[in-house]
């Protein structure tokens, strides 16, 4: 794909192919639906761990030490690629 997506049209379209795969459909269109199923969540994941890096990156202070650590039950707010100069 030449177009970079966003995060919230890449989950929106793993929903979709989620809530296909929760019907009725025929084995071999559900095998299609898993395996694009599995790079959609692997794009998310990586778009997560990128994100997870640039809050840590942006947490650091000037002499590199973490000025605050990341908790797992911290939300984090996703920004977009390029919304921050």
């Amino acid at each position: 794909m030449s177009k970079e997506r966003d995060f919230a049209s890449i989950l929106a379209e793993l929903e979709k192919v989620v809530g296909e795969l929760g019907s009725d459909v025929p084995i071999e269109r559900a095998l299609e639906l898993f395996e694009r199923g599995m790079k959609l969540s692997s794009e998310c994941e990586n778009f997560l761990n990128a994100a997870e890096q640039r809050v840590e990156i942006l947490r650091r202070s000037a002499n590199g030490v973490l000025t605050q650590e990341l908790h797992e039950d911290e939300k984090l707010d996703i920004i977009e690629p390029g919304a921050i100069s």
